[in-house]
């Protein structure tokens, strides 16, 4: 009878202990909610940061694509304009020097070929736009401002449409006009010149008015290569 009485305390006690451990222990499930949400954090992020990318990339190859285009068509129109010449070269327009040495040889004698060049122009203001593109020496501004200032001084004479440019010796003018053609001539005396000038008349009675003007110091000394 006392072995059952002791069994039964002891069981009674071991019981309690386990009650005691397991409502002491509370087992939590282990919380991956930020871990997820980190990820699709960082996913999310490279995303947006290859798409970026990816969008700076293709603007950046039509930017260059464009540019290109752009280029071919400026040589393309670069190749026509000079391509009409049978004497005067893309090199001529390269400098000064160069532009006047497409018109006077080393003994001072002026081109024919390089004059019919610039006289059958396709589109003479363009030539002259070309012109004024090279970089000019103080004496050629110097004339090509006594050029401007002569323009507006020939008596009888109404001008407009009116476009000039001086580069080395050489000054080219171009203008339409009414009035009288004589007192044109005066234009040449600007400075001392060799003087070449066109006038044709359009139907309409306006008269255009070309020149190539090439500085001398003796404009009596005109000798023409061929």
């Amino acid at each position: 009878m006392f072995k059952i009485i002791i069994g039964f305390f002891i069981a009674l006690f071991a019981a309690y202990l386990c009650f005691s451990y397991f409502t002491s222990t509370t087992i939590t499930p282990p919380d991956r909610t930020p871990v997820f949400n980190s990820i699709m954090e960082t996913a999310h992020n490279d995303k947006v940061s290859v798409n970026d990318e990816d969008k700076r990339v293709d603007t950046s190859s039509k930017s260059t694509t464009e540019k290109n285009l752009d280029n071919d068509n400026s040589i393309e129109d670069s190749h026509d304009f000079f391509n009409q010449f049978t004497s005067l070269t893309k090199s001529n327009f390269l400098s000064s020097e160069q532009f006047t040495s497409g018109y006077l040889n080393e003994d001072g004698e002026v081109s024919k070929a390089a004059l019919e060049d610039t006289f059958k122009a396709r589109d003479f203001e363009e030539f002259i736009a070309q012109v004024d593109s090279i970089e000019k020496s103080d004496n050629a501004a110097v004339r090509e401002a006594t050029l401007a200032q002569s323009l507006y001084k020939l008596d009888d004479v109404q001008i407009y449409s009116e476009h000039y440019a001086c580069v080395g010796k050489i000054c080219v003018v171009s203008f339409d006009f009414y009035g009288n053609e004589e007192n044109i001539n005066e234009l040449s005396t600007f400075t001392n010149n060799y003087s070449f000038t066109n006038i044709v008349e359009d139907e309409n009675g306006t008269k255009k008015f070309k020149a190539v003007y090439i500085e001398t110091n003796d404009p009596s000394t005109l000798s023409l290569s061929y």
